[in-house]
C-alpha cells in the first residue's frame, strides 16, 4: 500500500517565479550583449566598466558646492580652498575606484551539481596584474546573494607581469531541476572612499546541472525484480538484498535498516532473496500515482537510498535505459538522466 504523499512536498518541487529585470534593465542588458557576447573569460577594462557617484558621492558634491558658495559670498579664501580640496578628492576617487576593478580577469572554472531547492556554487577564477591588489569587490548573479572578496596578488606580480588565479564561489538558488544558467554576473566596488560606484555586468557562459529534489515515497514491490530478466523468480530467505519493507513485529532485529531509521525516515526491514533474484530497477511506470515532476523526485530519492544501502539498481525512463550498477559514476549518470529528462516524452 502506497504511503500518502505530502502535498506540501509536491508543491515545493514547483519552480518559483524568477526575478525579472525591469524594462530599462532589459534594454541595458541587450546593449551589453551586443558589446560582449557570452564568454568563458572576460577581462575588465574601459569597454565594460561603468562609474557613477553614489548617494554619499552626491552628498559630498553638494557639500563642496555649498562651501564654494559660502567662500565666494564672504570672500573667504580658506573656505574656498577647502571646497577645492573636496572636489579634488572626488575626482581622484573616480580614478582609484576604476583602477580597483580594471585589469581583473574573470574566468568560469565550473559548477558543482546540486539538488533543486539548494544553492548551486559556481566557481570563478580571478586573476590580475595590479601590484596593490583589488579590495572590497562585491559579486553576485542576477537575483542571487552577494559575496565580497579581495584579490591578493602574489609577490611576483609586484615586480613583473605574472598572474596567479584565485578561486571564488558565487552561489545561486536552484528553483527547479535541469540546466541552470545563472545569467549576468554583477561585479561592483565603491573602494576606497565610497563616493564612486564602479560596476559591470558580465555575460559569462556558465551552466550547472540541477538534480530533482528527493521526495520520499514507498517503493513498489513489483519494481524490486525484473520479471523480464533471465534470473528467474526470487526465492525468499537468501543472502542477497532485495529491497525494504515496513517493519513488522517479529522481524529479525539484524534485518532492520538502522541507517534509514537514524535519518528519521521510518522503521524498515531489509528483505533478502536467493541468488536467483532478478535485478532491481527504478522505473517511470512505478510511480504513476504521482505528477511527472514528483515522479522524478521519487526516483531520485530511491536512487540515493539504493546507493547508500549498496544495492545495484538500473533506471528505465521513456526513451532511455541505464543498466544496473553501483558506483559513483553510475549514481551520477542516473541523477543526470533524471535532471535532463523531458516529461513531454512520457506522453
Amino acid at each position: 500500500m502506497d504511503a500518502p504523499i505530502n502535498p506540501d512536498a509536491i508543491a515545493s518541487l514547483k519552480a518559483s517565479a524568477p526575478l525579472k529585470p525591469s524594462r530599462w534593465q532589459q534594454y541595458f542588458f541587450q546593449w551589453i550583449d551586443k558589446r560582449s557576447p557570452p564568454a568563458v573569460a572576460v577581462l575588465l577594462g574601459r569597454k565594460n566598466l561603468y562609474t557613477f557617484p553614489t548617494v554619499m558621492g552626491f552628498g559630498f558634491l553638494g557639500l563642496s558646492l555649498l562651501l564654494w558658495v559660502l567662500g565666494t559670498n564672504y570672500q573667504n579664501n580658506l573656505i574656498l580652498a577647502l571646497s577645492y580640496l573636496l572636489v579634488s578628492l572626488f575626482v581622484v576617487s573616480i580614478l582609484h575606484t576604476y583602477a580597483n576593478l580594471a585589469g581583473l580577469n574573470i574566468r568560469v572554472a565550473g559548477a558543482k551539481p546540486a539538488f533543486a531547492g539548494e544553492s548551486v556554487h559556481f566557481v570563478l577564477e580571478v586573476s590580475g596584474t595590479r601590484a596593490k591588489g583589488n579590495d572590497n569587490i562585491v559579486a553576485r548573479w542576477w537575483s542571487g546573494e552577494p559575496m565580497t572578496f579581495d584579490f591578493e596578488p602574489p609577490a611576483a606580480i609586484a615586480t613583473g607581469t605574472a598572474q596567479q588565479a584565485q578561486s571564488i564561489t558565487v552561489s545561486l538558488m536552484a528553483s527547479r531541476r535541469g540546466y541552470l544558467r545563472p545569467g549576468k554576473l554583477l561585479l561592483e566596488s565603491t573602494y576606497p572612499l565610497g563616493l564612486i560606484r564602479c560596476w559591470t555586468w558580465l555575460n559569462l557562459d556558465a551552466c550547472a546541472v540541477v538534480y530533482p529534489k528527493p521526495l520520499k515515497a514507498d517503493f513498489p514491490a513489483l519494481s524490486l525484480g525484473d520479471k523480464q530478466g533471465q534470473h528467474g523468480e526470487p526465492t525468499a530467505g537468501g543472502d542477497d538484498f532485495s529491497g525494504l519493507k515496513e517493519y513488522r513485529a517479529g522481524d529479525p532485529i539484524k534485518h532492520i535498516a538502522w541507517k534509514h531509521y537514524a535519518r528519521e525516515q521510518g522503521l524498515y526491514s531489509k528483505e533478502y532473496a536467493s541468488a536467483q533474484q532478478a535485478d532491481t530497477w527504478l522505473q517511470w511506470q512505478s510511480f504513476l500515482h504521482l505528477p511527472p515532476e514528483a515522479r522524478l523526485s521519487a526516483l531520485c530519492y530511491w536512487a540515493l537510498e539504493f546507493d547508500r544501502l549498496g544495492v545495484p539498481y538500473g533506471l528505465r525512463l521513456p526513451g532511455k535505459q541505464l543498466p544496473p550498477g553501483l558506483d559513483d559514476g553510475h549514481r551520477l549518470s542516473v541523477l543526470s538522466a533524471l535532471a535532463r529528462f523531458d516529461t513531454r516524452l512520457a506522453g
